[in-house]
């Protein structure tokens, strides 16, 4: 049976040889896909570690910080700057003592501090004597509106009448002169950390600035409690000098509108005064702006900085900075609500942020230094004071003195310099979002960016630029100060099923050994999510908060597209070759029939055939393996050669199956017939030219044809879907797959094996077109005996490859808009360069098939061909 199969392959060795080039492509294309998914566990994996790598494994959070859209896998960014302690020492100690923690660094967020400067001779009360107000309000910039952070104000008399009556909130200034200064302050987000942890996490000691003037933290910066005042300590920090603050303080000299000329009058205003507890209690009356005064709070913190630092500001000169930083308070985590996306095929996931009114209640501070209304919770953070008998009782905000040690540049920290696509619990920027939907759900296009607004209880969390170590809030808050711990664990260098099941193990014995809340953070990537800010039941837009992210458990698909087209087309292409050699082998097998063999030996001849070209495939792919393995200096892949060889088999048994189902159907008597074996479809189409004659030859034989519409489609489709991702999404391709969101990077690579595809392609197409002509060899004799030249004849096959390819590239083109449309909710028809790439190509595929078929047609001599048929 061997022998046959061997002579039969030896009588038509211009198939057998189209047959095995297309097995060698198969095999070898096989090979460098599977090798190229081994090494780099797929593109998704390289584009999550190089461009969404967290510089950390795992975070551990105490218990109650979970937010609602966990059950969704979605963190919110820089969320760890809203959670307020809750971590004890001996916690961190006994993770940080676990055999498979390599770096175990914490995060103690201290609060908002408020730090101000004072600027002489600023305001003027003019030479008029009368009542004024003098306000100072504190703004935050940047977000959908102005934010009305913190207000104060006081009302001053530069009348002659000396006695102001008790409680009424009016200075009498004798010397308006002596009341000149102004007070701006800002809010300053203060976070410990492990000075060692985090050089060895993101490099924070090389990010230090002026490094024969400045250092990073050493042994010998520990924090101090004043021998003055229990609530005073001095602590070492390092410093971001760069600003993320947008906001401002406006300083309004406004002369009030009221007549004080009577006695009654008089009493009638002050009697006013006493009983208002608002800041500002004659917003009725009518006023005049004497002076308007801004300064930027961004000049704040550099003059602030500046002096602490022990020089001259150049951005507020004559300013001076107050020498301690008052320890105000503590804001919270975002609450979210799960709402209905408006949009669910663009944001699948969607959530709903409000305003709340905020109660601040401090001993000491006024309500008026935060806001009425806010999107986070807030708690004033006091500390216990003694009392001369040695009782406890809680009293005052701590203040702070700083040491500074150094200066730091965020953007020389080893973590994700773009916001939009910052992993979960970054510390060192602020986070981002834009408006994407306004208040009434229609499209802003572009989308709006909002920032951070310096607001503590605001809608975006800011960033640190004030770092202090562990030990300092420590002697501070206590020892439940830690608010996260983020993890490197040893062996999960890379995104993969190993490291994966590392993590869960890690995981599950930090929750069972300490009772904390442990998430892994390995491979986060972006998520699409949409949220709906309401303040006060108003919608204010929907935003896209930029960094949100997903927990991504590995899954390599960085070529998954690729091979299953390439798979596809591979098997199509056995599929078509054992069509093809059935049609041309039908008499011969129906004279075997007629001489006596069984069908089961004609099933054994293709069962051979197919176990050959099968191990032949195999034989390649190791030859190609063992190329990869000596370039690389690495032992062979196994698993590799198992999974080729897997595939090489089930597609030639596809094709076995195939030619087996198309045996059953022969009988013994086609052994005497003549002419063409295969039904001809009947087409009404009327012979009015070269094009409508090949349309009838496609049409006529449609069952082969459309497997070479099908082999040049499939490419086709997928290679305009990367090319729509190369030209359009510059080359990266976020989408869902299997429910995760993921990555593909479409490379170079991508392009070589699609050309191995659309090889296999030309080589379909052209072995169909080769069995169309053979069994054309009689109609095209009559052509050429009509007169009917070469060349024409040429030109009709050649014209069959042209349509076979332009109905190919249609076909594609749908198939890829449509994915695109069913991801993207968009179709590209403003890309004429990918249309027209996508028609042209395939029409391109087509008419080189048809080169050989068209020249073996062009060869039919009449005479014999038509002596032959008779």
């Amino acid at each position: 049976m061997l022998r046959f199969v061997i002579n039969q392959w030896r009588r038509q060795r211009g198939k057998f040889i189209l047959t095995l080039v297309g097995a060698l492509i198969i095999s070898a294309g096989l090979s460098l896909m599977f090798n190229l998914t081994d090494s780099s566990q797929g593109t998704v994996e390289q584009t999550l570690q190089k461009k969404w790598s967290s510089a950390y494994d795992i975070v551990v959070r105490p218990k109650g910080s979970q937010l609602a859209s966990e059950s969704n896998d979605l963190l919110e960014p820089n969320y760890l700057n809203g959670i307020n302690g809750g971590i004890s020492f001996e916690q961190y100690q006994q993770i940080k003592q676990m055999n498979a923690i390599d770096i175990a660094a914490p995060v103690a967020v201290m609060g908002y501090a408020n730090i101000g400067i004072s600027i002489p001779n600023q305001i003027h009360f003019p030479d008029e004597p009368g009542i004024y107000r003098l306000s100072n309000s504190h703004y935050g910039a940047g977000g959908f509106s102005k934010e009305l952070i913190a207000q104060d104000g006081a009302y001053f008399s530069t009348m002659e009448e000396p006695l102001v009556p008790p409680n009424t909130r009016l200075i009498h200034l004798q010397n308006p002169q002596d009341f000149s200064s102004i007070q701006p302050f800002t809010y300053s987000l203060i976070v410990g950390i492990d000075p060692e942890a985090e050089a060895q996490l993101v490099g924070l000691d090389k990010s230090i600035l002026n490094q024969k003037k400045f250092r990073y933290f050493n042994q010998e910066d520990v924090p101090s409690a004043s021998k003055k005042s229990s609530n005073e300590f001095n602590i070492p920090v390092l410093i971001n000098p760069k600003s993320f603050n947008t906001g401002y303080s406006q300083f309004k000299l406004e002369q009030v509108n009221v007549d004080l000329k009577t006695k009654q009058a008089r009493d009638t205003f002050y009697q006013r005064l006493a009983q208002s507890n608002a800041p500002q209690p004659l917003d009725q009356e009518k006023r005049k702006i004497i002076q308007d005064i801004k300064v930027d709070a961004s000049k704040v913190e550099s003059a602030f900085f500046d002096s602490l630092l022990g020089q001259k500001t150049k951005v507020l000169p004559h300013s001076e900075a107050n020498t301690n930083a008052q320890l105000v308070a503590q804001s919270g985590s975002l609450t979210y609500q799960t709402v209905k996306s408006p949009f669910p095929i663009r944001w699948e996931n969607a959530y709903e942020v409000h305003t709340a009114p905020i109660t601040f209640k401090n001993a000491i501070l006024p309500s008026s230094y935060l806001p009425k209304r806010g999107f986070r919770t807030v708690d004033s953070y006091e500390i216990k004071m003694k009392k001369s008998d040695g009782s406890a009782f809680k009293s005052m905000n701590p203040y702070l003195t700083f040491n500074v040690v150094g200066l730091y540049d965020p953007n020389k920290i080893n973590v994700s310099k773009d916001p939009l696509n910052e992993l979960p619990m970054e510390t060192y920027r602020p986070s981002a979002a834009s408006i994407v939907l306004d208040s009434k759900n229609e499209p802003v296009n572009p989308a709006q960016p909002i920032n951070t607004t310096g607001n503590p209880i605001g809608l975006l969390t800011n960033s640190p630029n004030v770092l202090t170590t562990v030990d300092s809030v420590q002697e501070v808050m206590g020892d439940q100060s830690i608010s996260s711990i983020r993890l490197k664990v040893k062996g999960a260098s890379s995104v993969g099923e190993q490291s994966d099941k590392t993590l869960q193990s890690i995981k599950s014995e930090i929750e069972r050994e300490t009772g904390l809340i442990a998430t892994i953070t390995k491979g986060s990537s972006p998520q699409p999510v949409v949220t709906k800010v309401v303040d006060e039941g108003k919608t204010l837009a929907w935003i896209h908060i930029g960094a949100a992210m997903t927990i991504f458990r590995e899954t390599s698909v960085g070529f998954s597209g690729v091979i299953f087209a390439m798979l596809a087309v591979a098997i199509v292409y056995v599929l078509a070759t054992s069509y093809v050699s059935m049609l041309a082998r039908r008499k011969e097998f129906a004279v075997l029939l007629a001489l006596g063999w069984r069908t089961k030996d004609l099933y054994k001849i293709v069962l051979i055939e197919a176990a050959i070209l099968a191990g032949f495939v195999s034989t390649v792919a190791l030859i190609v393996e063992g190329i990869f393995s000596l370039v690389r200096s690495e032992a062979m892949n196994g698993w590799s050669l198992l999974w080729i060889a897997l595939f090489s088999l089930v597609i030639y048994l596809a094709g076995a199956a195939w030619s087996a189902w198309t045996i059953r159907r022969i009988s013994p008597y086609e052994a005497i017939k003549t002419g063409e074996y295969a039904k001809a479809a009947r087409v009404g189409l009327k012979l009015r030219s070269t094009v409508t004659l090949a349309l009838k030859e496609l049409i006529g034989k449609w069952k082969r044809n459309s497997l070479s519409v099908l082999s040049i489609a499939l490419p086709t489709a997928l290679l305009t879907f990367f090319l729509f991702v190369t030209i359009h999404l510059q080359g990266v391709l976020y989408t869902s797959w299997l429910g995760q969101f993921v990555a593909l990077q479409v490379g170079p690579m991508h392009y070589v094996t699609m050309g191995v595809a659309i090889t296999i392609a030309i080589l379909t197409t052209g072995e169909i077109m080769w069995q169309n002509v053979t069994d054309r060899r009689a109609s095209l004799a009559v052509l050429k005996a009509l007169g009917w030249t070469n060349g024409a004849i040429r030109q009709l096959i050649v014209l069959e490859g042209f349509l076979v390819g332009l109905i190919s590239g249609v076909i594609g083109l749908i198939v890829a808009y449509t994915t695109i449309y069913v991801l993207y909710d968009l179709v590209p028809w403003n890309e004429p360069l990918l249309i027209g790439v996508s028609l042209a190509l395939p029409i391109l595929f087509g008419v080189i098939a048809a080169f050989i078929p068209a020249q073996l047609a062009a060869r039919v001599q009449p005479y014999q061909e038509l002596k032959d048929a008779s």
